[in-house]
């Protein structure tokens, strides 16, 4: 391992162990009230630097499992400083009844934005940036299945994600447990995962709620390809 290659493991480390401690200034390096142009300079230049996709090698997934904690929290930073928020405590000072709406109405406006702009990454074919855009419409409205749809499509995508593409596919189920294309995506991941007989149960159930699904009806066929 090189010198400078130990310093930026060193400088990672270091502000992933600092990073429940940090407010989105400390985060982003700015001082409270940085115009836009300060802001974005910022967020850029920390988004480069520790972006998950410098590491792919699985001889390094501590070190890329650490970026991505840190892309997402400097992803949030920007978008919370961006808006103008001032943070989850201010909204709860309200006492008029319509203002006390207004936390829920915002963070639903959020997460909008935010699947769209993940929409837009993946199919530019930016899987980490479409998983941040997903992940953050996820936090801000759990309740939306789409959400969580597209996160687990867009984990499938980056190497050794099958698990968290599991988990978020679970979670759309749970809260849309009829359509079809949600037991097909799962079905999908254990195909890619080598689980066939899960593959398979999966594909299935996606045909008794539609038996015309393309994703269940294409899994099938390989399967049969398979055995």
């Amino acid at each position: 391992m090189g010198t400078e290659e130990a310093d930026f493991r060193k400088e990672v480390n270091g502000l992933h162990a600092r990073l429940g401690s940090l407010n989105p200034y400390e985060l982003l390096g700015i001082p409270p009230g940085a115009d836009t142009e300060t802001l974005k300079r910022s967020y850029y230049r920390m988004a480069r630097r520790f972006h998950p996709d410098r590491y792919y090698s699985s001889a390094q997934d501590e070190l890329r499992h650490k970026l991505t904690d840190l892309f997402d929290a400097i992803s949030r930073a920007y978008e919370t400083l961006k808006q103008g928020v001032p943070g989850e405590e201010a909204p709860s000072t309200r006492t008029d009844s319509s203002e006390a709406e207004l936390p829920a109405h915002w963070k639903e406006t959020q997460a909008e934005e935010q699947y769209r702009r993940g929409v837009l990454e993946y199919k530019a074919g930016n899987y980490w940036q479409a998983i941040d855009a997903f992940g953050w419409a996820t936090r801000l409205n759990p309740k939306k299945p789409k959400y969580w749809s597209r996160l687990s499509l867009a984990l499938t995508k980056i190497p050794g994600r099958l698990k968290q593409a599991e988990e978020a596919i679970l979670e759309a189920i749970k809260l849309e447990p009829f359509r079809a294309d949600h037991y097909a995506r799962l079905g999908g991941i254990y195909l890619k995962a080598g689980l066939k007989k899960r593959a398979r149960t999966h594909f299935e159930k996606a045909l008794r709620f539609d038996s015309g699904n393309e994703e269940a009806l294409k899994g099938l066929e390989e399967l049969g390809a398979l055995s």
